[in-house]
């Protein structure tokens, strides 16, 4: 029987960050291609809701409530997938916050900084530790991080937003290259403008900041940003077998 590369039948997915946005999405489109995802999230309240939305379609899903960024938490998050799965063949670390929009240096509290960095560089990091025991059994395993063009191509309105997605950018790269000989294939995606809670948050800070319509800046945002649709089509492509031969980050509108 000739394979279909797209499918993902009975390959366990792990997302980070998927009560939401793309990560919610992504858990989506995996589900509907055929395989077992478990979405990871400090959202236990909304993880659960689509968790459940997805099952009810008849989908295998499993909701995990995480904090990526502690050791404790990611680690029993992995034990679970063992003992429940056995295996891990794919995971997305798609778990991101950004906070202090428009701060400049002296005003952004140190906190935030720190939060920031902890959730989309350590979280990673953490992730990519306890994952890689699992991942290298599979034999089609994929790590993908999400990073974003700020911080790897632009700037971003946050200082520590843009900070740390260029940090998880040269821990993709870097990640790659040491699992590049035990079979685990590591690529960085990186999102445009997308309608997200986190990016309309971002709209709604600057439109206050300006005096500008709050109303206004989320139509036109809705108007001219991408989906979290159109980027869980170019994930799931990229934990697919027809992705193979992709090597460092993409970029998505």
């Amino acid at each position: 029987m000739t394979s279909v590369p797209l499918d993902l039948t009975g390959k366990v997915v792990l997302i980070t960050g998927g009560a939401n946005g793309i990560g919610e999405a992504t858990a989506k489109l995996c589900v509907e291609r055929g395989a077992v995802v478990v979405t990871a999230d400090m959202n236990a309240e909304a993880g659960e809701r689509s968790a459940a939305a997805i099952r009810a379609q008849g989908g295998q899903i499993d909701f995990i409530q995480t904090d990526v960024r502690s050791a404790e938490s990611v680690s029993a998050l992995m034990d679970s997938i063992k003992q429940k799965h056995g295996r891990l063949d794919k995971m997305v670390c798609a778990a991101g916050v950004l906070r202090g929009p428009w701060l400049q240096p002296e005003e952004l509290p140190l906190e935030e900084f720190e939060l920031t960095m902890d959730v989309n560089v350590k979280g990673s990091f953490l992730c990519a530790k306890y994952a890689t025991p699992l991942l290298v059994e599979s034999d089609s395993a994929v790590i993908i991080n999400v990073a974003s063009g700020a911080g790897v191509i632009g700037p971003s309105s946050s200082l520590a937003y843009g900070a740390s997605k260029g940090g998880a950018n040269g821990f993709s790269m870097t990640l790659a290259n040491h699992l590049k000989d035990r079979n685990v294939r590591v690529n960085t995606l990186c999102p445009g403008n997308i309608v997200t809670q986190m990016k309309l948050s971002v709209d709604v800070a600057a439109a206050q900041r300006d005096g500008r319509s709050v109303e206004d800046a989320m139509e036109k945002a809705r108007q001219n940003y991408g989906v979290p649709e159109g980027v869980a089509k170019i994930i799931a492509f990229m934990i697919s077998d027809e992705a193979d031969y992709l090597r460092g980050a993409l970029f998505t509108r």
